[in-house]
């Protein structure tokens, strides 16, 4: 009698979909311990990466308004650290410079410290000394505040999505280069598998369980579903400064690593990196833009928005004068030139992942809307999810895939650009 086996699809391979691929395939089900799975691992490319893990900045900022999203970076930022060259703890800087700026940093410095997180209060000269190339002098004693975040840090996306999927390849994992068209269901509404486009033929694949980790494509391949997936690329403006010989490792107390923190200016909706042979500058200080996909090379970088340039002019001006000339288009023959891009990610209407089962759809799972700060983290409670383990149950119902049941999609797609403007203030519902 042949041995009945549990058959698993996860539809994409970004980091989230190939980290759920390692701990699926690296773990068991409780409830039947000795059943075989075989794990099916779906995307269009697994190299390059074509969504959002492809192209995204590697910011890693553990502290968050919100307990479950702190908790799900805490746990990915301690699997990333075992991953080689995949995590640098650089430490995460906070700059403000209004009144009401500075004691929302002292706010977010006592609440993160009381989660366990280390957090340290500086003035804006030692904001400076920590990273001198990222941080404007201080024009005058007390015009601001900075929080340090020792134990942030930068994740190699790409290289840590590697790392997964080599790991759930030498575990049994399949890997399958196609195009998923759509998902399939029973009569009576249970997934039954999916629909693939091969060579131009649809064909069908059968599976016990079909998890969705598409991020920016989720809403179009959960068209079909009984309950809204408000799941919302938007466009983001980010841009690379020209090439440049690395920095000279440096040594700092206050930090674990050579290379300079990342730094934010939430009162500026600004950010910026240093990536080794360039800097890097985004910013969310722009209206919202919905921005679907791109329909001709199928990648999450968007059509460039004029109206970008603008806001990466102004996001320039928070840097010191040597920096920001970086990011100036001229170049030299030896240089690489700056480089500014549409990078697409999604927003949800609480600015929080859809990660769970799909309770009116038995059978069908789900994480997506998740960013790389939380990716290891929310494919570690996914994972305990489907195996029957334990789960935290805040998170459960923090992350539940159904809680928007009953809205109506047009009113969730708003609510969900209203919050790209205020990032860095999630809150859990």
């Amino acid at each position: 009698m042949s041995e009945s086996r549990e058959t698993i699809i996860i539809v994409g391979a970004g980091i989230v979909g190939s980290a759920l691929a390692h701990f699926l395939s690296s773990s068991s089900s409780s409830s039947s311990p000795t059943t075989p799975r075989t794990i099916t691992l779906i995307d269009r490319s697994f190299g390059p990466l074509l969504g959002s893990t492809g192209h995204a900045p590697g910011f890693v900022g553990q502290f968050n308004e919100s307990p479950v999203l702190t908790k799900l970076a805490i746990d990915s930022v301690s699997e990333y650290t075992k991953i080689p060259d995949g995590f640098d703890t650089v430490g995460g800087l906070e700059i403000a410079f209004q009144p009401a700026g500075c004691e929302r940093l002292k706010a977010r410095c006592a609440a993160a410290s009381q989660r366990g997180l280390a957090a340290e209060m500086l003035s804006l000269g030692e904001a400076h000394t920590l990273a001198p190339e990222l941080v404007r002098q201080e024009e005058s004693p007390g015009s601001g505040a900075a929080v340090f975040f020792p134990t942030d840090g930068t994740a190699d996306a790409c290289r840590i999505t590697s790392f997964y999927q080599d790991s759930a390849k030498k575990a049994g994992v399949k890997f399958l280069r196609t195009s998923v068209e759509k998902l399939l269901l029973t009569p009576d509404g249970r997934i039954k598998g999916i629909q693939v486009l091969d060579l131009g033929s649809a064909q069908q694949l059968e599976a016990d369980k079909v998890i969705v980790t598409t991020g920016i494509w989720a809403r179009d391949l959960c068209r079909d579903l009984p309950v809204p997936v408000p799941v919302i690329p938007v466009g983001h403006p980010y841009m690379h400064a020209r090439t440049r010989t690395p920095l000279p490792p440096r040594e700092s107390a206050k930090s674990k690593s050579e290379s300079l923190p990342f730094v934010r200016w939430p009162e500026h909706h600004v950010y910026a990196r240093d990536h080794g042979t360039r800097y890097g500058i985004g910013s969310y200080d722009h209206p919202p833009v919905g921005c679907a996909p791109n329909a001709q090379d199928g990648t999450a970088i968007g059509v460039w928005i004029p109206d970008f340039r603008q806001t990466l002019e102004a996001a320039r001006k928070m840097l010191p004068p040597a920096t920001a000339a970086e990011f100036e288009e001229d170049a030299s023959e030896n240089q690489t030139k700056s480089r500014s891009f549409n990078g697409i990610f999604s927003m949800t209407p609480d600015n929080m992942p859809l990660a769970g089962a799909v309770r009116s759809v038995p059978g069908l799972h789900m994480a997506v809307a998740v960013w790389v700060t939380h990716a290891a983290g929310t494919a570690k409670f996914l994972t305990g999810l489907l195996n029957g383990d334990g789960v935290d149950q805040e998170t459960l119902g923090a992350l539940e895939p159904e809680r928007f049941a009953g809205r109506d999609f047009a009113t969730l797609e708003e609510e969900s650009l209203c919050g790209y403007n205020s990032i860095y203030k999630t809150v859990a519902k």
